[in-house]
């Protein structure tokens, strides 16, 4: 699945502690690590802060030290946006950047330059929390899906991810009753909603089995929020991934970025690999 890393670094403590992350992921894939840092004018400017080449120079010697070769760059501007062109440019197949903490105003707030990476990058994106214990290898991953082609997406990079690592995969649906309510006044009654939560499990769980995954579960829940049902089921349960898609059209689908899955990227206690809708039919 990874061939080649995209890291993004300011230098900070929470990125150092990401990078950890990073490379237990690329060590397992054989995958090559670049190492990105952006600088605007201002952090140019400013002598407090590290220069560019000390920052990546910070993240590359770490990179050195767990057996792999670092790509360094430096780079000028605005920093999602050169994010995205240096992914694109250097055919990048998986970003990893930090959130916030969780303590304070942090939990409330996504770093704009992450949240635009996510909304906009072609490549999936692996966001994790620097605060949180980071497991890897992965006791299991989980895959919320409600059927669409978002969901449908996220399960194919989940399924291939959870495939490489040899780990189980959990996927899970969610029905809001008040959606179930306000869909029985619509063509689509509450036998239809649990109808199409189980069928697409069911169909994840297939896709998961075929990929020879021994330990595939499946799970339908209800309650009122998708985001917080889905952060209890990983409170309880083993989960140290969580893979959602970022866009979805169908009618029941409740998986756009900006919804369930900004909460999630907020306030999740696992890593999040969020994985971008295809375009076209």
């Amino acid at each position: 699945m990874v061939d080649r890393l995209l890291f993004p670094t300011d230098g900070s403590a929470g990125a150092m502690s990401t990078l950890e992350h990073a490379l237990d992921l690329a060590a397992d894939h054989d995958a090559s690590v670049h190492v990105l840092t952006v600088q605007d004018e201002k952090t140019a400017a400013d002598s407090e802060k590290p220069a560019g080449t000390e920052l990546v120079e910070l993240a590359a010697d770490r990179v050195r030290e767990r057996g792999l070769d670092p790509v360094t760059a430096i780079r000028s501007g605005r920093p999602y946006q050169r994010i995205l062109e240096y992914a694109d440019v250097e055919d990048v197949d998986l970003i990893v950047m930090p959130t916030h903490g969780r303590t304070g105003l942090e939990r409330l707030l996504l770093g704009s330059v992450t949240a635009r990476v996510i909304r906009l990058a072609d490549v999936p994106v692996l966001t994790a929390c620097p605060d949180s214990e980071l497991r890897y290898p992965y006791r299991r991953v989980l895959v919320p899906t409600d059927g669409s082609r978002s969901a449908n997406a996220a399960l194919d990079v989940a399924v291939e991810l959870a495939s490489v690592a040899k780990v189980p995969l959990t996927a899970l649906s969610v029905i809001e009753p008040s959606r179930q309510d306000a869909n029985v006044r619509s063509s689509v009654s509450r036998d239809r909603m649990d109808e199409l939560a189980h069928d697409a499990v069911e169909t994840a769980g297939d896709v998961a089995r075929e990929a020879s995954i021994s330990d595939v579960s499946t799970t339908v829940v209800r309650g009122s929020s998708v985001h917080a049902e889905i952060d209890s089921y990983v409170a309880a349960n083993p989960i140290d991934l969580i893979v959602v898609g970022t866009h979805g059209r169908t009618g029941i689908d409740r998986y756009l970025f900006g919804g369930v899955t900004e909460k999630l990227v907020r306030t999740a206690d696992v890593p999040v690999l969020t994985v971008r809708e295809p375009d076209g039919e």
